[in-house]
Formats: structure tokens, C-alpha cells, sequence
């Protein structure tokens, strides 16, 4: 099964990872966050995955709010799979599940000890590497105004989520022409891939990759984006395939292609 098909679990999505230990049931360490049934206080013992803002936090106590039918208990260290809810005085946090914490399951996340947003933009990398359908290595040749009628106008915002044909979110689309050195997974596309970007730096692109002439690494390319059936137009690529690359993870520098073909490979098994 691929991993577009399968049950995707919760645990992927989650930005903020740490191992903690449970200090409190049925509390909360904000005012804002009344405690309930389902509020713990956790003192962080390591961040594993984190955004920048959250990478220095190790030794504060966060609230967590539990998943529906999660349960801990007090004194259990374990490793937190969380998104953010809430930054001020304090954080708060809303737990998709938790693992014991085990030296073993430490380490397998820690992809770049010591620098949690590095493991985190590591693992979205790798998650990104099993949903694409081409990854290459090369060097963009050229970048230019995408056609009108170009596939990507009603594909998906770099969240991944459904994008609407509203003229306050234009992505105003570009084609960057990459040529391609060496293909990591999918069919060949011959001396050359198109992919289409937005330029926009509106709140709905402004995560997506923007590519730039000269530019090389590694490109982790999707075709399941884009409208079926839409026209294309010709120009100096016609023939080569026509891809997107939305997500913040999709473009990456050489130095991860390692990395990179060994999570490709395990999707492909």
C-alpha cells in the first residue's frame, strides 16, 4: 500500500515532540487552561522535534491536553507527539498520542541530536519523501510567469489543504525548469522536469518552496496535486513532466539525499 492510501497517523503531523515526565493529573500550569479529566502538567526532559520557538524549552513544565481516550499516569516519562495550542506565559500543548520512553525510541526520533528544529525539518523530509511520486537531484535552469491554464492553479496550498480559485490568494504561479542530474525515485523524465510554484507570499503560500535560477539540491516533486485532465501549455519544456513542490520539505540541500533515498526506499517496500 503506498503511503497516500494508508491511515495516516496522527504522530506525523505532530510538531513539538519531547520526552517528559508526568508531574500532575487533572491540572493545569496556565491560567488560561482550566484543568480538566483530561489536562496533565509534564516537565519537558528533552525536546526531540520542535519549531525554533519551542527548541530551548527542556526543564519548564507544559500543560498537555490529552487525546480523547489517552491516559497517563503520574511519575510515567514518555515521549509526547503534540501540536501547539497555546503560547504565552506558559505552553500548552494538545497531545495526538505518546509513546514510553525508551533510550531506543529516543534515539530512532532524534535524527539530528542536539538541534530539535533540525530533527524536525529531518523528519518532514522524510515524510515527504514517501508521499512524492519523483525525486531528483539538479539545478534549476530557469524560472518563469507559469501559463494561465497551468494544472497547479486549483491543486493545494502548501498545508496540504484544498485551494480555492479566489483572486485575494492568487498564487500568482511560476515554472521553474530543473535539469535533472541523477532520479532517486519514480520514472525518469528525461533531461528535464517542470515544476510549478508560488510566488505569492500571501498566508497560504508563504511556506511553499520558491525556486531561483542556479539553485541545485534535491527536489521532492508530486504529481497528485495537480488537476487532472488540465491543459498545458507548451514552451521551451513542452514534453517534460509538470510537478509541484508545496510543502517547506519538498526542496532540501544535498547533504540530506542520504538520508533522503533510505526513506524512499522503505516507502517503496
Amino acid at each position: 500500500m503506498s503511503p497516500d492510501t494508508r491511515a495516516e497517523d496522527p504522530r506525523d503531523r505532530a510538531r513539538f515532540v519531547f520526552q517528559g515526565t508526568v508531574k500532575k493529573l487533572r491540572a493545569s500550569a496556565l491560567d488560561e487552561v482550566p484543568a480538566s479529566d483530561r489536562t496533565v502538567v509534564v516537565r519537558v526532559e528533552r525536546v526531540i522535534h520542535a519549531p525554533e520557538v519551542l527548541g530551548d524549552c527542556a526543564g519548564e513544565d507544559v500543560t498537555v491536553r490529552l487525546a480523547e481516550g489517552e491516559t497517563v499516569k503520574s511519575g510515567e516519562s514518555l515521549i509526547f507527539h503534540t501540536r501547539g495550542w497555546i503560547f504565552g506565559q506558559g505552553i500548552a500543548v494538545e497531545s495526538v498520542g505518546h509513546d514510553p520512553a525508551t533510550k531506543r525510541a529516543v534515539t530512532a526520533l532524534s535524527h539530528h541530536p542536539g538541534d530539535p528544529a533540525k530533527s524536525l525539518r529531518a523528519r518532514e523530509a522524510m515524510e515527504q519523501s514517501g508521499r512524492a511520486d519523483l525525486i531528483v537531484t539538479g539545478r534549476v535552469s530557469a524560472v518563469r510567469a507559469a501559463p494561465r491554464e497551468t494544472p497547479a492553479r486549483a491543486s493545494r496550498t502548501a498545508s496540504g489543504t484544498a485551494a480555492r480559485r479566489v483572486s485575494e490568494h492568487d498564487p500568482l504561479w511560476q515554472e521553474a525548469v530543473i535539469e535533472v542530474e541523477e532520479v532517486h525515485k519514480g520514472r525518469n523524465p528525461g533531461p528535464r522536469v517542470v515544476v510549478c510554484f508560488p510566488k505569492s507570499a500571501d498566508v497560504r503560500w508563504h511556506l511553499a518552496p520558491k525556486f531561483r535560477k542556479g539553485q541545485r539540491g534535491v527536489f521532492l516533486l508530486h504529481r497528485e496535486q495537480l488537476v487532472r485532465g488540465a491543459a498545458r501549455a507548451g514552451g521551451a519544456a513542452r514534453g517534460a513532466g509538470l510537478y509541484t513542490a508545496l510543502h517547506p520539505a519538498d526542496v532540501q540541500p544535498l547533504a540530506e539525499l542520504p538520508r533522503i533515498r533510505r526513506a524512499a526506499g522503505k516507502a517503496r517496500g
